[in-house]
């Protein structure tokens, strides 16, 4: 998915929070911004909205000379979710169809976000994503595929949010299934600390995707990443991130599971803010260009019609 203008203002947003939570030095949070500006004015607008992601958090981090400025805060909710994660199994396991139970939870677990949505209410959450319906439901055909698979990867997105992905791995074969973490500190996204706190090695095999961006920029993963990924026979993609830098990969059968959290992912899913969705993508290799053109048209339909 390209950047869209709109996706400009949420990045400098992101930098004057961070810029308030981590110095009180004004000249300090000036030189931040003033930097951040500067980068976003020399990039390509072409690319996804995780390649701008990396470049901006990469100045963040050099300015403030902070390797990992939402540290803190991904430990806390790392804490806060382990505290709920006992009920929220409980939960799983009185639903007479514990599968779909656990993906609504996992996607509830997509609120944990410090990036374009700082704000949010997780309890209020969860309640509301066990009674509301997906606004695009492909449970049916992911739980199918997983049975089908011999190989699956799962892409982890934000801290604490690994338990809910917890959660929905304990009703898969973990013996086939690879989890996957972002390779250095950015925004709130996953770690390897973060996965195994969750103690997600009991059920799948973690590994790092070798890259800083937030998101998976594939030609940016490590060798052993992009070798499982190839390998993988199904790919289960949470949060905006791996959706806007995969929902364009061809010759992949990928499941993206989010919430909706801003007018520009909505645009793009046929979706609003706020819906919960479980989505089936399957790019054949070398798609024709009236294919793209057609696929182009309804993006635009949908931009003039808000």
């Amino acid at each position: 998915m390209k950047t869209y203008l709109e996706c400009i203002p949420c990045l400098v947003d992101q930098t004057i929070k961070i810029a308030r939570q981590v110095t009180q030095d004004e000249n300090k949070r000036e030189i931040l911004l003033q930097q951040v500006l500067k980068a976003l004015s020399n990039v390509s607008y072409n690319q996804t909205p995780p390649h701008l992601g990396q470049q901006v958090h990469g100045v963040i981090r050099k300015v403030l000379g902070n390797p990992d400025p939402f540290l803190k805060l991904k430990r806390e909710y790392n804490q806060v979710v382990k505290g709920l994660y006992p009920g929220l199994k409980q939960k799983v396991g009185s639903c007479s169809d514990k599968f779909a139970c656990a993906i609504r939870l996992a996607i509830a677990g997509n609120i944990i976000d410090f990036g374009p949505r700082h704000h949010f209410e997780l309890m209020k959450t969860i309640d509301q994503v066990l009674y509301k319906k997906p606004a695009i439901d492909d449970t049916p055909s992911l739980k199918e595929d997983i049975s089908k698979a011999s190989l699956i990867l799962y892409l982890g997105d934000n801290a604490g949010e690994t338990f809910f992905d917890r959660l929905l791995i304990e009703q898969m074969p973990g013996d086939k299934i690879y989890y996957a973490v972002r390779g250095a500190p950015v925004i709130n996204d996953a770690t390897s600390e973060d996965a195994y706190y969750a103690e997600l090695e009991k059920v799948a095999r973690i590994i790092s995707n070798g890259s800083d961006a937030p998101g998976t920029i594939l030609e940016d993963c490590s060798d052993e990443f992009k070798n499982i990924f190839d390998r993988a026979d199904l790919v289960i993609a949470k949060g905006h991130g791996n959706y806007e830098s995969l929902n364009e990969v061809e010759g992949k059968k990928i499941y993206f599971l989010l919430m909706v959290k801003c007018k520009i992912i909505g645009r793009d899913l046929g979706c609003q803010v706020g819906d919960f969705v479980v989505k089936r993508e399957e790019k054949k290799t070398g798609a024709s260009d009236q294919e793209e053109k057609s696929r182009k048209n309804q993006v635009k339909d949908m931009e003039s019609a808000l």
